[in-house]
């Protein structure tokens, strides 16, 4: 299994990092793990053509994990795409699939069809993925239930299951608590330190896990504090590098 960072940025926009996106490649299938704005450069910049992309899957719905997923079809489109592109989200898939309208992407037009599934059925596609759902956005409940809104709150963390181990992207989450059974024993976990608290991210040095890759803005102390120590499994987790399972 291969994966490559492509987006290791929190939602606060900052130079040298882009917004969140992943690219693994798993059994002979490469998938988009996110969208966030600009992911088409990095598809570039990297040399991923149009027809190579299997899927892709978005966590949950926070601009900087989804806003580039317009551009990208439409890129693809424009690269002249030929198979299907199955688009996992995580919530309200019919009201998702009306945006492409209202940005003149009609689906009529595409040169491949653009399949939008729940990302439930992720597994029934591809056996080899998981999800499990995480807690980031459940802070979101009382404004929703206030203003009679349409949000489900569903944001997920995804597990590839490799020939020579698992992998794990989080997401965002608020507590790896959450996903905490999720992510025992496998080799490597790509996890969101900005979000949660130190103590939540440095437990997951009891887990078992190989290779833990902070991403999504980890502080500076959260870096220096866990990926100093000798033997740590902790490393900033950097854009453009391929790492392999």
């Amino acid at each position: 299994m291969k994966i490559r960072v492509l987006g290791a940025g929190s939602g606060l926009p900052v130079l040298g990092k882009q917004l969140s996106c992943i690219w693994v490649e798993n059994r002979g299938k490469q998938f988009i793990f996110d969208c966030g704005d600009g992911s088409i450069y990095q598809l570039l910049k990297a040399g991923i053509g149009p027809d190579d992309i299997d899927a892709v899957v978005i966590t949950h719905f926070h601009p900087d994990h989804v806003a580039g997923i317009f551009m990208l079809v439409q890129m693809f489109y424009l690269q002249g795409r030929t198979k299907d592109l199955p688009l996992f989200i995580p919530e309200r898939e019919a009201e998702f699939e009306k945006i492409f309208s209202m940005f003149y992407t009609f689906a009529e037009r595409l040169c491949y069809r653009l399949k939008v599934l729940p990302i439930t059925k992720l597994c029934q596609h591809y056996p080899e993925l998981t999800t499990i759902e995480n807690d980031h956005l459940g802070g979101y409940r009382q404004v929703i239930m206030q203003n009679g809104l349409s949000n489900t709150m569903r944001a997920y963390s995804l597990k590839v299951e490799g020939e020579r181990g698992s992998f794990v992207y989080s997401g965002d989450l608020d507590t790896t608590d959450s996903i905490c059974n999720f992510v025992k024993g496998i080799d490597t976990f790509l996890v969101d330190a900005g979000h949660p608290a130190f103590e939540q991210i440095q437990k997951l040095e009891n887990y078992g896990i190989k290779r833990i890759l902070l991403t999504h803005g980890a502080p500076q102390e959260t870096l220096d504090k866990l990926c100093n120590k000798e033997g740590s499994p902790f490393e900033e987790a950097r854009e453009d590098i391929v790492y392999e399972i």
